[in-house]
């Protein structure tokens, strides 16, 4: 019933930009960083046990193959806790301007209350909240009097010392039941529970293995379809935890363990292979219910289609509509009939139309034009269609009734549009809009006048953003590509080069960097700062050509953008390298890795935040097997050398003077795990002739970002700052002779 513009397999590790950049939004609880001790002394380097593996006649030296063992082996979580024992009390050195950055931050960030686009079910209204202060973002219900309650606070569910965090949840289309997804200490390792709306109270239910849950109504009200990972027997591998998924129909009361299977490898009437992720999804009004399965991040996957009154066990008729070599992008259902975003023979993608009781007969509904659509929603008179062209968005409107001529909604403000409420029982819609320098805002758009309404139910943010402007630019690449680059500084900036600035950059599974609000930055650019974003090529900015143009073997043009920028900065005199710091999350961490060993004369400082780093090992990670469609097949000769050529922990040269690197963590990462980071952060202590330091922020309550708490975010960035703004040369922020690390 939401219709947030998504892709039709969303497997989240290719959003984790986005959920680092909106975690504002999501809330918090004490940080679990360890103090440790305070000597100052730093920890004696990783122990080094070469392994040397032979790719295809290349032999590789991994010096540090010993920490893959993983956070239960003792040395790997004694050299965790030593090197975060030493980088707390490096950062804490910095003294009283760190607590007087961190006591900006906080201001800033809890000065008004955060809640979702509020989701429409039965009579009532369902979002996310977070008040100033609180901890962390609890599910509430708006009833038909008005009056709100909160139906779930993950403070008051806390275990074992991990904090709780709702990962998802999806109401039932009566109103009356949610379900939703629970995971403790940043783990996504989630457990769907389901509430009474009515009492409030959480029922026995408690399903367990249901990362990437995506639970479904069905009309009854009473049953749902949800995604389970298999139970591994011990000493199983890793990359064994995403096989065997399958999607189970679940009736409230019933033991989870007799749930029966649906859809699935191995599952009747299916051909979907051990490795990769199923969902089945309900659509309001529809005889019919959709399944999907998808190898991995980039994978589109192959598509089915039920009727809704047999998907009820192993039998299940499931008629195979698409495979992934169609490229189905995303999808929306009216009654019978199917809309389908895809990008076979459309890099900008196009809309196509089929009626499910006779799925043979396919028409073009939206041809592709030079806007790239990124979504398709259906409410009870239109098709909306979401589209941008680089960083400008629309959102167009396509009536049901062909004797209507399509219209685009009127938007307040250029701007991203970043989620909405369409709903196929209604006629009008909700939608948001933010901005680099306009905080998030919720608009009401009634079809029957055409007029836009700003609602007032996300209060804005009282950060003064009058000084501050966002400059678009664009950085020329290699092959002569323009990049674009967001530039966020004070309308008055002088342009000589003495500024700190930090610029990040994704580039990943066709994920945008889009522009939006952020009150924290004002922080950073209060000091004289500058905030940059490239929005380089991998990324889905101009569609699937751009995402095309920096995967797989042409990988390196992400990096080659990241550098790009960066010289921008430096030759237009934002900064200079002297005050210039790049940075990347995730899968960004291939882009901050490659730009830091291939051109480490441009940056004073870099941060890798959960970043990927060893290509060449990520594979045999949980997760790994599923990115191969984005970067590449290991045990593939040709995808090998392009690997090799991206992953940067394999390219830090002994003797080279590095920029100063902070490493962040999380102990509990199901993506990328703490020992990439690590094995980094080990391989450039030991090689760096800087003498700049190389530390290692490791949060022993924390994942991979999803499910982080405000506080933990707050002091993150607070780290993050202080260590870039001690290493570009903010004077507040300098030690005794800039002392080093390492």
């Amino acid at each position: 019933m939401s219709s947030l513009p998504a892709r039709l397999f969303s497997f989240p590790l290719r959003c984790m930009f986005l959920v680092i950049f909106i975690s504002i939004l999501l809330p918090a609880q004490p940080s679990a960083l360890d103090s440790g001790n305070s000597s100052g002394k730093p920890p004696a380097p990783a122990r080094v046990d070469n392994v040397t593996d032979d790719y295809f006649g290349v032999k590789i030296i991994d010096p540090y193959r010993w920490m893959e063992a993983g956070v239960e082996d003792p040395e790997l979580l004694s050299f965790l806790h030593s090197q975060n024992d030493y980088t707390r009390s490096v950062l804490q050195s910095l003294g009283a301007p760190r607590e007087k950055l961190l006591a900006r931050i906080k201001e800033l960030d809890n000065a008004v209350i955060s809640r979702g686009i509020a989701q429409r079910a039965g009579n009532r209204r369902f979002y996310f909240e977070i008040v100033p202060g609180a901890s962390f973002a609890s599910l509430m219900v708006q009833d038909p009097d008005g009056r709100t309650r909160k139906l779930y606070d993950p403070d008051a569910h806390s275990e074992g010392g991990q904090h709780a965090a709702i990962d998802f949840f999806a109401v039932s289309d009566d109103g009356k039941h949610v379900a939703i997804g629970v995971s403790l200490g940043g783990s996504e390792n989630d457990v769907i529970r389901i509430i009474d709306v009515d009492t409030g109270s959480l029922l026995d239910d408690a399903i367990t293995r249901t990362q990437y849950g995506s639970p479904s109504w069905r009309p009854d009200n009473k049953s749902f379809y949800y995604s389970r990972l298999q139970a591994l027997p011990p000493g199983a591998p890793p990359t064994a935890i995403y096989e065997n998924q399958k999607v189970f129909l679940h009736v409230i009361g019933r033991d989870p363990e007799k749930d029966p299977p649906v859809l699935g490898p191995g599952v009747a009437g299916s051909d979907i292979p051990k490795a990769g992720f199923s969902s089945v999804q309900v659509f309001p009004g529809s005889s019919y219910v959709l399944g999907f399965h998808s190898a991995g991040t980039t994978d589109r996957g192959n598509l089915y289609v039920a009727a809704l009154k047999d998907a009820v066990g192993p039998n299940t008729r499931w008629r195979k509509l698409f495979s992934s070599e169609d490229k189905i992008y995303d999808t929306a259902v009216y009654g019978s009939t199917l809309y389908l975003l895809t990008e076979k023979g459309a890099p900008n993608r196009k809309i196509l139309k089929l009626d499910m009781a006779r799925p043979s007969a396919v028409a073009t509904f939206v041809p592709e034009s030079d806007q790239t659509l990124t979504g398709i929603s259906t409410a009870a008179d239109a098709v909306y269609v979401w589209r941008r062209h680089g960083l400008t968005f629309d959102l167009q409107l396509i009536p049901y009734d062909t004797k209507e001529k399509p219209s685009l909604v009127p938007l307040p403000y250029p701007g991203t549009l970043s989620g909405g409420e369409i709903n196929v029982r209604f006629k009008d819609i909700y939608f948001g809009v933010t901005a680099w320098t306009h905080s998030y805002a919720e608009f009401h758009y009634d079809p029957a006048t055409r007029k836009v309404k700003a609602t007032g139910w996300i209060p804005p943010d009282p950060a003064d953003f009058s000084a501050i402007e966002a400059r678009e630019v664009e950085a020329v690449s290699t092959g002569g590509t323009k990049v674009p680059l967001s530039i966020i500084c004070r309308r008055d900036i002088v342009l000589d080069g003495s500024h700190p600035t930090v610029y990040y950059g994704y580039g990943a599974y066709g994920v945008s960097t889009d522009p939006g609000f952020n009150p924290m930055i004002l922080a950073w650019i209060e000091r004289g700062g500058v905030i940059a974003y490239a929005h380089v090529r991998g990324g889905g900015e101009f569609g699937e050509s751009w995402h095309v143009a920096g995967m797989k073997n042409t990988k390196q043009h992400t990096i080659d953008d990241m550098i790009a920028a960066g010289k921008y900065l430096i030759e237009n005199h934002y900064t200079s390298p002297e005050h210039l710091a790049v940075s990347g999350t995730s899968a960004g961490g291939i882009a901050v890795g490659g730009a830091v060993v291939q051109h480490p004369e441009l940056f004073a400082a870099a941060v890798d935040n959960v970043g990927m780093t060893d290509m060449l090992r990520f594979q045999r990670t949980q997760g790994g097997a599923a990115n191969i469609p984005e970067f590449g097949n290991v045990e593939d000769r040709d995808e090998f050398q392009s690997l090799f050529t991206i992953s940067a922990y394999h390219h830090v040269a002994d003797g080279t003077a590095y920029p100063a690197i902070l490493g962040i963590t999380g102990i509990h990462d199901p993506r990328v795990p703490p020992w990439m980071v690590a094995k980094m952060v080990a391989r450039l202590q030991a090689a760096s002739s800087s003498k700049k330091p190389v530390l290692l922020r490791v949060d022993f309550d924390a994942g991979h970002g999803l499910g982080s708490t405000r506080v933990q975010y707050e002091e993150r960035t607070a780290d993050q700052w202080s260590f870039l703004l001690w290493q570009l040369g903010d004077k507040e922020f300098s030690r005794p002779a800039n002392e080093a690390a390492h």
